[in-house]
C-alpha cells in the first residue's frame, strides 16, 4: 500500500514532533503493510510556511535516517496546501510542492465550514495547466456533508478525492463515517490515506480502512485506492477514475446507509481537520 497523505516530517507542522517520533511512525507504517509514504506537511500562509525547498530537504534527511535505521520505507515529497487567494500563483511559480514533485497533482485542503464561491474556476485553472487537484478528506468537510452535490460536480470535472482511513472506522464520528461510506458507494473516492499526525491518536495505519473499503466495493476497487492510483500519481501518470454516481443531498445518502451503521452522533460541533 502507498499512503498519499501523511504528516511524518517532524517539527514543521502539527505532525511528528521529532525524529524519534517520525521513525516510530515509519516503523508502524511498515508493520501495517505500507511500502511508500508521501510526506505532506501543511502549507498554510502565516502558520506553516513549508515551501518546496524546505520540504525537499526534510524528505532527504528522512530518507537518510530511514536507511541508517534499516527501515524499509520509501518516502516521497509533497504538501497539503490550504486553499487561499495566493495558492494558484504559488503552484504556478513552483513555490509549493506538488505530489512527488512531478507537477501533475496537488493535495488541496478546503475550508472546513464555508466553501468560497467559484471553486470550479480554480479547479479549471489548475487543470488547464495539466495539474489535477486532489481534495483532502472531503468526508470531514461540514459544507460538503450538507451539500454533497458540489463534490459530485467537481468529481465529474476530473477532481480526485482522498478520504481518511480512520473516517471509515468511525474515528471522527458516525455521521462522517456514514458519509465516507456513501462517497465510496457512489464512486466518488479515488484514494484512501492515513493523514497520520503521530503514533497514538492519528496513526499511520491504512490496512483497516482498506479492508472496510474492500467490503463495500470489492478487492479490485479497494486496491486501486491504496495502490494503483497512488502509484500513477507518484509517477505523474494520468488517472482516469470511474464516473461518479450522482449524490445530490443529505437525505439521498443518509437513509440507505443506515444498513451499515447505527446512527449515534449528530453533526454538531467542529469537524476535525
Amino acid at each position: 500500500m502507498i499512503d498519499i497523505h501523511n504528516h511524518m516530517l517532524p517539527g514543521i507542522d502539527d505532525g511528528a514532533q521529532d525524529w524519534d517520533q517520525a521513525l516510530t511512525m515509519a516503523r508502524m507504517a511498515v508493520e501495517d503493510g505500507i511500502e511508500g509514504v508521501v510526506c505532506t506537511p501543511h502549507c498554510i500562509s502565516g502558520l506553516f510556511p513549508n515551501d518546496r525547498p524546505s520540504v525537499l530537504q526534510a524528505v532527504k534527511t528522512l530518507r537518510e535516517k530511514l536507511a541508517a535505521h534499516e527501515i524499509p520505507l520509501d518516502v516521497y515529497p509533497g504538501s497539503e496546501l490550504r486553499l487561499d487567494f495566493e495558492l494558484l500563483g504559488k503552484i504556478n511559480s513552483g513555490k509549493v510542492l506538488t505530489l512527488n514533485d512531478t507537477g501533475r497533482y496537488v493535495l488541496i485542503e478546503l475550508p472546513t465550514e464555508v466553501l468560497p464561491p467559484n471553486l470550479e474556476h480554480f479547479f479549471w485553472e489548475l487543470q488547464s495547466r495539466h495539474i489535477t487537484p486532489v481534495l483532502a478528506h472531503p468526508e470531514r468537510n461540514a459544507a460538503l456533508i450538507h451539500d454533497p452535490a458540489q463534490l459530485n460536480s467537481w468529481v465529474e470535472m476530473g477532481v480526485l478525492t482522498q478520504i481518511t482511513a480512520s473516517s471509515l472506522g468511525g474515528r471522527f464520528g458516525t455521521a462522517i463515517q456514514q458519509f465516507a461510506v456513501s462517497l465510496i458507494e457512489h464512486q466518488m473516492v479515488h484514494l484512501i490515506a492515513t493523514d497520520s499526525h503521530g503514533t497514538r491518536r492519528r496513526t499511520p495505519r491504512l490496512s483497516k480502512g482498506y479492508g472496510l473499503a474492500r467490503e463495500i466495493v470489492g478487492e479490485d476497487m479497494a486496491q486501486e485506492m491504496v495502490n494503483g492510483i497512488p502509484k500513477r500519481i507518484l509517477e505523474g501518470e494520468t488517472v482516469v477514475p470511474p464516473c461518479p454516481i450522482p449524490l445530490t443531498g443529505r437525505k439521498s445518502w443518509f437513509s440507505p446507509i443506515k444498513r451499515f451503521f447505527q446512527f449515534g452522533k449528530s453533526l454538531s460541533g467542529p469537524i476535525p481537520t
